[in-house]
């Protein structure tokens, strides 16, 4: 056979490869043998050697890819890591003073999250970002009052030093007691928290992302109060308002936003949008903005009540807030969560017509955020690949790339075992390389260095040596 044909054959095969089964294999193989035409059986041969080259070259590819996504999971449970450690469990352990400021840098630097995204997406208001650097996220309303009395005295101690430990601990203001300021924390949730609280465009309604319920805010009292923002990256969270406890700031952990106010809906249908925040001071530009995303989805704006922007009824909010009784924060001790009704009712209702997915899949190439759910990793497993980076040999990503990613072979296949075994077996799953059901720790076997769930992958998924 000639260059040129190998050429031609070697890219139908690339085109086709997926689809040939080891029956097909074995048929072909038998009836080049049975043939008293030579040549055909060189064909044949030649035929199975380049698919198994060329599966054995995409299995490892894809083995490296998994690589680039341990590394991106491996970061989003680092993150998650780090918002934890900055809320009230964590808040007694000891620190040093270096950790102290690692950890308000990492808070503070929280207030920005998502500007790169949108050069107009809305900070914080400057006033509550004292509460996004507070350790406990004590309401940023109730910390003004205690900053004031801090800007007066000149006892050279940082604020929260002086108030938790210093010469302002045993300070009691009229304006806001000490047991209320304690106990009124707001509630920063994390990546996987917030997915609960999302909700998706469907047909004009507001859907549950995750379980399929149309919104309804009046369905446990009609004085309840509805809040809402829309995230840089156009994701819609709501959720219940609860007085000094879940606020707008707890929805992205106090993140830059698009969009933030009230809403009032029925069975998934919008009655009425409020952009009235005092966390966000949203302005007339943003509400424009939300409301031009929900004509892009199908949602009837004609009879939506609409209220514009305006800071006194956040002042207002705030006074009846400050005014409120400790006892009504105890009654509220916990978060809102959004109920899975088990059976079909005209208030929490899912739509037939264009059913939600039952889970995400991994729809992206090496580049781009990765939409997956998050891998919950024990905190052991965190801290040893964290002490493992301390010494001369590491296994990072970053320090493996002068070699071509062409190959499909090198050091990015044998870094994935440095990973902790979560993050490996979800990265192999999202490409497809294990099968998906939940591991036991007798299930794995170790292959050139890499730990794979057995049994092995099907045929259709690798096809080929692990070199």
């Amino acid at each position: 056979m000639s260059p040129t044909s190998y050429s031609h054959l070697f890219l139908s095969m690339e085109v086709q490869t997926h689809s040939l089964s080891p029956t097909f294999h074995f048929h072909l193989l038998s009836q080049s043998t049975t043939d008293t035409n030579q040549p055909s059986l060189g064909h044949a041969t030649a035929a199975l050697k380049l698919q198994k080259v060329y599966r054995s070259y995409r299995t490892r590819r894809r083995l490296a890819d998994s690589a680039v996504v341990a590394e991106e999971l491996w970061w989003q449970a680092i993150d998650y890591v780090r918002l934890n450690h900055s809320t009230i469990s964590f808040f007694n352990l000891p620190e040093t003073a270096a950790s102290r400021w690692s950890r308000v840098k990492l808070n503070a630097a929280k207030v920005g999250k998502g500007l790169s995204k949108d050069a107009k997406a809305q900070k914080l208001a400057f006033q509550h970002w004292i509460e996004a650097i507070d350790p406990r996220h004590r309401y940023g309303h109730n910390l003004q009052y205690y900053y004031k009395e801090w800007c007066k005295t000149d006892a050279g101690q940082p604020f929260f030093y002086w108030l938790d430990l210093g010469n302002g601990k045993n300070l009691d203001l009229e304006q806001c007691s000490r047991s209320k300021l304690q106990k009124q924390c707001i509630k920063y949730l994390g990546p996987q928290e917030r997915e609960q609280f999302e909700y998706t465009v469907r047909a004009g309604k507001i859907i549950n992302k995750q379980y399929g319920d149309l919104l309804h805010t009046n369905e446990d009292s009609e004085d309840a109060k509805w809040i809402f923002v829309m995230s840089t990256s156009k994701k819609l969270y709501a959720g219940k308002k609860k007085k000094g406890l879940f606020h707008h700031s707890s929805f992205l952990a106090g993140g830059a936003t698009l969009a933030a106010g009230r809403l009032v809906a029925e069975n998934g249908i919008l009655k009425s949008i409020s952009a009235y925040s005092g966390h966000y001071r949203p302005t007339d530009d943003t509400l424009d903005g939300f409301l031009s995303y929900l004509k892009e989805n199908g949602v009837k704006l004609d009879e939506v009540e609409l209220h514009k922007a305006n800071e006194d009824s956040d002042m207002y909010e705030d006074n009846n807030l400050s005014r409120a009784a400790t006892s009504e924060v105890s009654n509220d001790a916990k978060m809102y969560v959004p109920e899975i009704s088990e059976g079909a009712s005209n208030t929490s209702s899912s739509v037939e017509e264009d059913p939600l997915p039952e889970s995400v899949t991994y729809t992206r190439t090496l580049s781009g955020g990765l939409q997956s759910p998050r891998a919950v990793v024990p905190k052991t497993a965190i801290l040893q690949r964290i002490n493992s980076k301390k010494a001369s040999k590491s296994y990072q990503l970053g320090h493996q790339l002068s070699l071509k990613w062409s190959t499909g072979a090198g050091p990015r296949i044998g870094c994935v075992a440095d990973y902790p075994i979560e993050l490996r077996t979800q990265a192999l799953e999202m490409l497809n390389l294990s099968p998906k059901f939940p591991p036991t720790p007798s299930s794995y076997v170790r292959i050139g260095g890499l730990v794979l769930p057995s049994p092995y992958p099907s045929p259709s998924n690798i096809d080929g040596t692990l070199c």
